[in-house]
């Protein structure tokens, strides 16, 4: 009977189709609000660092959808750039970005969020963290990376448009077991060219809610990488509903 339990609960755990490992990745425990401070490095493989210190404002409505705000502060010739997602559950997400030296707010497109997000390794796609329906999902093994039990999973992008608005035609994820984090991404161009990968450096629990507070993106082409740094989480407060208004990047 011994040798059986093991055979019982990995075959427990493996019961668990993909795409339901993958909607528990998507419907984590979260926050209502939240706000944090966070820095982007850049590294290029020669040459010399360059870092962008920023705030973070995030909050959902009452269909889960979230609405973040990205503020630049440093260094002073970025100084006043704000970023802006909207999330919809059943269309397509509004970005907009707003350059001081410009003066005016400028949606990006759909297409527009495979681009790269501040001249960084993170296109605008993976800042808005990805969307649940954009993917079919296959269960490839179970598996373990840096002493976590995890399963590896295939994303296949659903069609050209999702190809076309990623900038991926498949992404393979590394989820962790003990509470759904996707600890490494492979990402592959339009072309199935592996073409980037993602590392989550740091995973903590704050608040009872995981979040993933040092994340490196490598382009392994150009072996080019950014660093995000979260720091100061703050979850559950009080932010202005303005803040997520188009109107009040021009501000």
């Amino acid at each position: 009977m011994k040798k059986l339990i093991p055979l019982f609960i990995g075959g427990v755990l493996f019961a668990q189709s993909a795409q339901d490992i993958m909607y528990k990745v998507h419907n984590r425990p979260t926050w209502k609000s939240m706000k944090s401070k966070l820095e982007l490095i850049l590294v290029p493989k020669k040459g010399r660092e360059r870092i962008y210190k920023m705030e973070s404002y995030s909050k959902k409505n009452e269909k889960d959808e979230t609405r973040m705000l990205i503020k630049f502060i440093y260094p002073s010739d970025i100084k006043g750039t704000k970023f802006l997602l909207i999330e919809h559950e059943n269309a397509d997400d509004d970005m907009w970005i707003y350059l001081p030296a410009l003066r005016k707010a400028k949606r990006i497109s759909a297409g527009g969020k495979s681009g790269a997000f501040m001249g960084s390794d993170f296109s605008n796609y993976d800042i808005g963290g990805g969307e649940y329906e954009d993917w079919n999902y296959k269960l490839l093994r179970e598996d373990t990376l840096d002493g976590n039990p995890v399963w590896v999973i295939e994303c296949m992008a659903k069609s050209k448009k999702i190809i076309k608005k990623t900038g991926y035609s498949k992404v393979t994820k590394w989820v962790r077991k003990d509470n759904y984090v996707v600890i490494l991404s492979e990402h592959y161009d339009k072309s199935g060219k592996l073409k980037k990968r993602i590392k989550i450096d740091r995973v903590e629990k704050i608040d009872d809610i995981w979040f993933e507070t040092e994340m490196t993106a490598e382009n392994l082409e150009t072996g080019h990488k950014s660093k995000f740094v979260f720091s100061d989480i703050k979850t559950n407060v009080k932010i202005p509903e303005k803040y997520f208004k188009s109107s009040y990047l021009e501000r």
